[in-house]
């Protein structure tokens, strides 16, 4: 079973506008899972935004959020030849659609964990130490459009075992978790298993693992600092806590290394 989610397009009102701003002030044309799965426990996600927005709205959270993920070096994966793309059946506009996928969640990504950081840290109510400082904040603006993602229900076995090897297992009585990022490229299978290909080799010699651990560091330090300017009640819902967790604790910090992985080894 994978993770429930609220999609943007079944959202309602209220939520359709958090939306918008997320997408807005995050330069990227598309709202996150953990976000999508917190529109679907009563009064988190509005919890959260309420919260946390102050960041946004400054760019304090964002910028501060690119310049860790940009700082961390990494092990590179093979360069994706255009030969070997071509062979997939990659051309120059589905490779453009590829780039804008992953410049997106190469974005989204960093901005996301050092949210949901900050969100970790206001679940037992806190009152504002601080103001942020007033700035004239425009964000970058998205890439995109992007291809849909595709439907999990509907795929082949030999598409989903692809998935299996990446996407977040099931904890036991959980829900699988597979990154966003991967479902955009389910119409291209040939593409997917490639990357995915890649990929394996950088997390099989713990290279990816240990990056995240590095980022993740760097973001908490980050979000102790963010917090002293935010405010909130206690959390509304029992589920944000271990969401959250889940999240923060591995899957977004590995998907952060796994776009600029990606992002690197496409060609010029």
């Amino acid at each position: 079973m994978d993770l429930p989610e609220l999609s943007e397009a079944a959202a309602s009102a209220d939520k359709a506008a958090i939306y918008a701003e997320m997408r807005h002030l995050g330069g990227v044309p598309m709202v996150a899972l953990i976000f999508r799965h917190l529109a679907t426990l009563p009064g988190a996600l509005e919890w959260l935004w309420d919260a946390v927005s102050p960041a946004w709205r400054s760019g304090v959270l964002q910028e501060t959020a690119w310049r860790i993920a940009r700082a961390e070096p990494l092990v590179p994966i093979a360069p994706m030849s255009r030969p070997a793309l071509a062979a997939l059946g990659v051309d120059d506009a589905a490779l453009q659609e590829i780039r804008s996928v992953i410049e997106s969640y190469d974005r989204a990504n960093p901005e996301n964990l050092l949210t949901v950081m900050c969100a970790l840290r206001l679940v037992g109510g806190r009152d504002r130490k601080r103001e942020f400082a007033s700035r004239d904040w425009v964000p970058p603006p998205a890439p995109g459009p992007l291809v849909p993602m595709g439907n999990l229900r509907t795929l082949p076995p030999e598409v989903d075992a692809i998935l299996s090897l990446v996407a977040e297992p099931a904890p036991q009585g959980g829900e699988r978790v597979v990154q966003s990022l991967y479902r955009h490229f389910l119409h291209r299978p040939a593409f997917l298993a490639f990357a995915v290909t890649l990929l394996r080799q950088r997390i099989d010699d713990g290279s990816v693992d240990q990056a995240s651990r590095r980022i993740q560091a760097a973001m908490a330090l980050a979000a102790d600092e963010i917090v002293e300017g935010l405010r909130a009640p206690p959390v509304p819902h029992p589920g944000v806590v271990p969401v959250c967790t889940r999240f923060a604790g591995g899957i977004i910090p590995r998907m952060i290394v796994v776009g600029r992985l990606l992002r690197g080894g496409l060609p010029e």
